[in-house]
């Protein structure tokens, strides 16, 4: 395969030319794959470009791209990217740091991967094995904890740990010459979740690699000041824009049209043509079939159902399923009440807790059995 490692540079004079030294001797230990190495250089003004040049006329797998303007770490990568597909017809690309805060000496154990079947190696500085320089003051070590754990959680990527870590492996076909590059949601560092996520989405087989993340060799951190501000834009961006979220917003939606058909006919009809006992019954009962038919043709309108006699059968198991997860939370009222006392704080946390089950339920079967996607 022919395996283009793409660095971004800007101001790494100082590294630059050591980094090209150390990859050469490391691509002796990948002996059955075409290496290259693209530095996609920023217009620095001190001679980086002059270093990486020296350089392509030793190595002839060293090409340098210049960019117009510096845009951003994401912005180079994208760039980076394209030219590695599009004009070194690469198989796999790689990305890394000019800094040598990524070890050339661990590229070999992430390729190897690559070999092993995964499309997506993550060098990852949170499992066993990986590390973060003790030197980082305690800021930043929370800054980067709290980051991966707070991505982890609204991403909902299982098995992945470090999602901000810039070493990382992608294959080309099927994976990353299907993500839309152009519209990659940040120019800067935030790029790195973005990029994990599409990866993921397009079922990408991913593999965490322990890695020893270094501090700087030589020169000033390239960090952006908005890192944080803009990671937490991309996360929730991605969430919302997540086909099962946007279903669950709809679903939502439409039980508070739920609840206001419910309570409205209930009133109505108690003050007209039903006993306060009956009115309920009725309420809930139109309530259920407005619900029903808005979250066919609306929540979940990628899967509606068919024809009469379906969609009678489907309601009818509708019913029944949003009815469970009321008995149970009278259930779970009653236990509250029995176990800690009839007060309005335990009665209303026990009622929300309830709800909230209620939600996950519906959701749930709405969704895997109702309206399930069809294959």
């Amino acid at each position: 395969m022919k395996i283009v490692v793409v660095i971004p540079t800007y101001n790494e004079a100082k590294n630059i030319g050591r980094l090209i030294d150390a990859l050469s001797v490391e691509f002796k230990n990948i002996p059955n794959h075409e290496m290259h190495i693209l530095v996609v250089e920023g217009n620095s003004p001190d001679g980086t470009a002059r270093v990486v040049k020296e350089k392509e006329a030793i190595f002839p797998f060293v090409h340098l791209l210049m960019e117009e303007k510096k845009a951003g770490l994401g912005a180079a990568y994208v760039y980076g990217f394209k030219y590695a597909m599009n004009e070194l017809k690469a198989d796999v690309v790689v990305e890394m740091d000019a800094d040598f805060q990524h070890d050339p000496k661990e590229l070999p154990s992430l390729i190897k991967e690559i070999d092993n079947g995964y499309d997506y190696v993550i060098g990852s500085r949170f499992v066993k094995g990986g590390s973060i320089p003790k030197e980082w003051e305690l800021k930043r070590k929370l800054f980067s904890k709290l980051g991966n754990l707070t991505s982890k959680i609204v991403l909902g990527i299982k098995g992945v740990n470090d999602f901000t870590t810039g070493y990382k492996v992608s294959r080309v076909e099927g994976f990353v010459d299907t993500i839309d590059l152009d519209n990659i949601l940040s120019k800067g560092f935030a790029y790195k979740m973005d990029l994990l996520y599409k990866m993921h989405k397009a079922g990408a087989k991913i593999k965490e690699v322990p890695i020893q993340f270094q501090t700087r060799d030589e020169g000033s951190s390239k960090m952006e000041k908005n890192n944080l501000k803009d990671s937490l834009r991309v996360v929730i961006s991605l969430r919302l824009k997540d086909k099962n979220t946007q279903k669950f917003l709809k679903f939502c939606a439409v039980g508070l049209v739920g609840l206001i058909t419910d309570t409205g006919l209930a009133n109505v009809f108690r003050l007209t043509i039903l006993s306060s006992k009956n009115a309920p019954l009725a309420s809930g009962f139109i309530a259920m079939l407005v619900t029903f038919l808005l979250n066919n043709f609306w929540s979940f309108n990628e899967n509606k159902i068919p024809g009469v006699i379906n969609k009678t059968k489907y309601f009818i198991i509708y019913c029944v399923s949003s009815y469970i997860p009321i008995i149970l939370r009278s259930f779970l009222v009653g236990f509250f009440v029995s176990s800690f006392g009839n007060t309005f704080i335990v009665f209303n946390i026990a009622f929300f807790i309830g709800i909230v089950l209620g939600l996950i339920w519906n959701f749930t079967v709405y969704n895997k059995i109702i309206w399930k996607d069809k294959k």
